[in-house]
């Protein structure tokens, strides 16, 4: 039996619009399965990521899908794979882009129950690979205290003090400890390859970023396993909850006084309100050192010293399974993300459109169409990136071109 076609384009997409990157799309070779998808100048269904407006030109279905920190804009997508924990009627799917991805699959199966076969190769303290320099005070600052304890090797781009940047992060990390894992930002949800690639280092990860690993762990929040929250929790009971318990005060994100390493010498202890049946998996607490269970650097960092002085109590964490309940990532989500895009495009481009319609959200459109190119996206970061680095030096050009200005104002102060 013939396979339906699919006319289809992704744009805006982390690679260039061809059709070599087209059919090589995981999300494409997944609708191969059912479908028969064409590369198309007109196409039915698109696919778009968050770098540009360039989707905004073609009058079809249009699916966002982001591994970026970034929400869904609803008013310009019909549909969304992202890590928000959300639920809007039938448009949007929670699916990290970690776990659809096919990236290094065999070396994380290898490593879902335990790493305990990697600690032969543990000669070093801990290893931070880092190419992106932009708002990471955080992170920065964190790899600065740590360092007062005991270097720490830094094998990217940025901060690299080992001569050279690593071509193997994964590898590289095998011969460390620790790892500092902090994701560029954080948000509920927002959970990328990072921890994951310090798991398959056989590294104890440091992990920032994601506040909703905390969520269903703690006594503050729902103690049943994953398994059963979905089971006995109903979506009501949830939303009941999630209006009358807000996020928990956290004193320490209003105090003056911070830990070490200055103004960003504290975390976010707070746990988001998230309903449990919201979430797929659990990672286990037990294995990883998750930053936002402490309010301070230093209090993460006595932590570390517990561990690294503790040779038992880093064999076990290596021995702990990475997820609760026998959790298969790979293998769940690249059902769901299936099952989703199935949904979608069985529809037909007509009955699949949801994006509504009015003279508000055309000239939001019009006015986004002017951008095809989301210059924040790369533009933006390398200046800001620049100005960082050479702030000293940008200072003394501003300072000096002030000074004919202060001279007029002293002659005719004078």
């Amino acid at each position: 039996m013939n396979k339906r076609v699919l006319n289809m384009r992704i744009l805006d997409w982390w690679n260039e619009d061809n059709e070599v990157n087209f059919y090589s799309n995981a999300l494409i070779q997944l609708l191969q399965q059912k479908y028969d998808v064409a590369y198309s100048n007109t196409p039915d269904f698109i696919l778009c990521g968050p770098f540009g407006y360039k989707h905004l030109e073609y009058d079809c279905v249009r699916i966002f899908y982001t591994g970026e920190n970034v929400r869904p804009d609803f008013n310009l997508v019909d549909y969304a794979i992202s890590f928000d924990y959300a639920v809007f009627e039938d448009r949007h799917l929670h699916a990290p882009l970690i776990f659809f991805n096919t990236y290094r699959s065999k070396e994380l199966q290898n490593t879902l129950k335990s790493r305990i076969h990697l600690s032969k190769y543990k000669t070093k303290f801990c290893g931070f690979v880092a190419s992106n320099g932009y708002m990471t005070e955080m992170r920065d600052n964190f790899f600065e205290a740590l360092c007062a304890y005991k270097n720490v090797d830094s094998g990217g781009k940025w901060k690299n003090n080992i001569g050279t940047s690593v071509d193997d992060k994964i590898e590289w990390l095998k011969s460390y400890k620790f790892n500092i894992c902090f994701e560029n930002g954080s948000y509920p949800g927002y959970l990328t390859e990072k921890l994951f690639d310090a798991f398959m280092g056989g590294c104890v990860p440091i992990y920032w970023g994601d506040t909703s690993l905390r969520c269903g762990i703690d006594k503050e929040c729902n103690e049943t396993s994953n398994k059963d929250s979905k089971k006995d929790i109903s979506p009501e009971v949830c939303t009941s909850n999630f209006f009358t318990h807000n996020y928990k005060y956290d004193e320490n994100l209003d105090s003056n006084a911070m830990g070490g390493g200055g103004e960003y010498g504290i975390f976010d202890t707070r746990i988001p309100n998230i309903p449990p049946y919201l979430f797929d998996y659990k990672i286990n607490p037990k294995a990883f050192i998750n930053a936002h269970e402490f309010p301070t650097f230093k209090d993460l960092i006595d932590e570390i010293k517990r561990i690294d002085d503790n040779d038992k109590a880093f064999r076990d964490m290596l021995n702990e399974p990475i997820f609760l309940d026998d959790f298969d990532p790979q293998e769940f989500y690249s059902q769901r993300v299936f099952h989703f895009l199935d949904y979608i495009v069985s529809q037909g481009p007509t009955c699949a459109k949801r994006i509504g319609r009015g003279s508000y959200l055309q000239r939001k459109e019009n006015v986004m169409k002017t951008c095809p190119y989301n210059i924040d996206s790369s533009i933006t970061p390398k200046f800001m990136h620049y100005c960082m680095k050479h702030r000293n030096f940008i200072e003394n050009i501003r300072k000096i071109s002030e000074f004919p200005r202060d001279i007029i104002r002293i002659m005719r102060g004078q």
